[in-house]
């Protein structure tokens, strides 16, 4: 466990041993500590039943539920919705107690707004111990429970970022140590032992990464831009893939692991690699949009790459190659992201910013790279035509793109009734899966012919 982690931990078995003493000595203090988020108790009222399976049975088992920060929910969200997944996961919680978890067994959260969950086991049924094997299966069911039944009560896009690691430790009564000093090495081990679950799945999903890379197992789906004046095809945003039906499949989660792993540079260069390659069968009249980390643009085989064989083979001239900058990660030094802009322009290649309206400093980014194109974020587009607030702000960035020049995307139209209201504000373009899917490249743009009915 890291240091910061365990100094925490020391200061809560201090502050427990003092709540021990003050619950026995002030029984009316207890409803201060339940969570207010959850209802649920927090691990100092859980001693009297700790303390009776110790005297009773000998030990007692604990699992830890550690919802992990590395997901960054409440850094990206903020703490509204990370109470609000702590909520879920506790009404999950509750919900398998009867089936995967026994009525005997106790919930708590750790700590008050705390991100772990602790339960107390009741005693298995045929046996006198717990058998580690019975304990690891119980952990695997309430993790995998978890996973499952969050899936289907959060958002998609939240629950991408969502991590969940159950932990397990066995108490063993000694009667030379204090009890909450037990209890404390328990909780300690179990939630070691979740932390040591993430560092393995973290482990194995940077093998992974690192096979995708070396096999060069991307590929590259297109998603057309349409004038949404005559529904004419003005270009197509090439998409990377990873193996198809593998939790890499989708670029958020490559790309999460990539930077995790120090690895983005040789995943953008793969995916630039193979997205050139498919341009091939573009037609002559459209623009191929490129999706590009702020963290690539600086990369030198970036210039390589727009300057060598690579365009040549793709029969692509610069001036039909959108560079496309994704605000997955923050652009740190602007004086070196903005010489090489002035490199890549300099060839003919254009500009758009993705995610405008989201993300990381969207605005300093407009004012720093002067885009040839910006891409409306999909959060204003949805429901515009019935959110006075979106399309305010969509009406907004249409007067910013008018008056210097920039061409305007709506990302992620839907419905009919969002793509009339985007016109009627003022947007010129747009995409989505009302129209279409993203496709193997390049489709019959015949049978885009019926959206100018729409």
């Amino acid at each position: 466990m890291a240091d910061n982690d365990s100094n925490m931990y020391d200061a809560l078995l201090e502050s427990w041993l003092e709540f021990a003493k003050a619950i026995d000595e002030h029984p009316e203090i207890r409803a201060l500590l339940f969570d207010p988020v959850t209802g649920l108790p927090t691990t100092p009222l859980l001693f009297p039943r700790i303390s009776s399976l110790l005297e009773e049975r000998g030990e007692v088992s604990l699992l830890a539920v550690n919802v992990v920060r590395y997901s960054k929910i409440e850094e990206i969200y903020g703490w509204k919705v990370f109470d609000d997944v702590m909520r879920e996961v506790a009404e999950v919680l509750d919900g398998i107690t009867g089936t995967v978890l026994r009525d005997s067994d106790m919930l708590a959260e750790l700590m008050i707004s705390g991100n772990a969950f602790v339960v107390v086991l009741s005693p298995p049924r045929n046996t006198v111990r717990m058998e580690p094997e019975a304990r690891q299966l119980v952990v695997q069911k309430v993790e995998s429970s978890i996973r499952e039944k969050l899936a289907d009560r959060i958002d998609s896009a939240l629950f991408k970022k969502f991590g969940c690691y159950v932990g397990a430790s066995t108490v063993t009564y000694d009667e030379t140590v204090r009890l909450e000093r037990l209890v404390y090495e328990g909780l300690d081990a179990a939630l070691a032992d979740s932390n040591q679950r993430e560092s393995v799945d973290a482990e194995e999903r940077r093998r992974r990464l690192r096979e995708i890379l070396k096999n060069e197992a991307i590929s590259t789906l297109v998603h057309p831009v349409f004038d949404l004046a005559d529904m004419r095809v003005i270009g197509y945003e090439a998409l990377s893939r990873g193996p198809e039906g593998s939790e890499f499949e989708r670029p958020d989660k490559l790309f999460a692991v990539a930077y995790d792993t120090d690895l983005v540079l040789r995943l953008e260069r793969l995916c630039r690699k193979k997205a050139l390659e498919a341009a091939t069968g573009l037609s002559a009249d459209k623009l191929l949009f490129l999706n590009i980390e702020p963290d690539a643009v600086c990369d030198p085989e970036l210039r390589e790459a727009l300057t060598t064989s690579l365009l040549a083979q793709a029969r692509i001239g610069a001036d039909r190659v959108v560079l496309e900058i994704t605000e997955r990660a923050a652009i740190t030094d602007f004086t070196a992201f903005r010489s090489t802009l002035e490199y890549v322009r300099a060839l003919g290649f254009k500009v758009a910013i993705d995610d405008a309206g989201a993300g990381y400093g969207s605005l300093q980014c407009l004012a720093e790279v002067h885009p040839d194109w910006l891409k409306i974020d999909m959060s204003l587009v949805r429901s515009c035509d019935t959110d006075d607030v979106r399309a305010q702000l969509v009406s907004s960035l249409v007067r910013f793109a008018d008056k210097v020049g920039v061409g305007l995307i709506a990302e992620g139209i839907e419905t009919r009734e969002e793509l009339h209201t985007l016109r009627d504000l003022g947007v010129k373009y747009g995409q989505g899966f009302l129209f279409t899917l993203p496709v193997v490249p390049f489709p019959d743009e015949a049978d885009y012919a019926s959206f100018k009915e729409l």
